[in-house]
């Protein structure tokens, strides 16, 4: 791997981290009646159950943002060059 790659997933690595473990601190400092569903918590879950068009397209959205970065981190076909010519081979000529 080349060292800028290497860098990229050192940082996103802790970047992941620091996510989970904030994320963590965070519920386990929320009280525990914040943590039950609240009418208005329920009535969104309804609405959003209801209308999957919104999740359909949110989903579609990140998996094509996914494919879309893992074109970008794969190497292009720069690296080949294209196919030389044979110089010696002539074309039989038809009579």
């Amino acid at each position: 791997m080349k060292r800028e790659y290497v860098v990229w997933l050192i940082i996103v690595l802790v970047l992941v981290a620091a996510g989970v473990l904030l994320g963590r601190w965070l519920v386990a400092e929320a009280p525990a009646e914040e943590l039950d569903l609240q009418p208005k918590d329920a009535a969104f879950r309804e609405w959003f159950w209801e209308r999957r068009t919104l999740d359909l397209v949110t989903q579609v959205a990140l998996i094509f943002a996914g494919a879309l970065g893992i074109a970008a981190i794969l190497p292009g076909n720069q690296d080949i060059p294209p196919p030389q010519p044979d110089l010696h081979s002539h074309p039989k000529e038809s009579p």
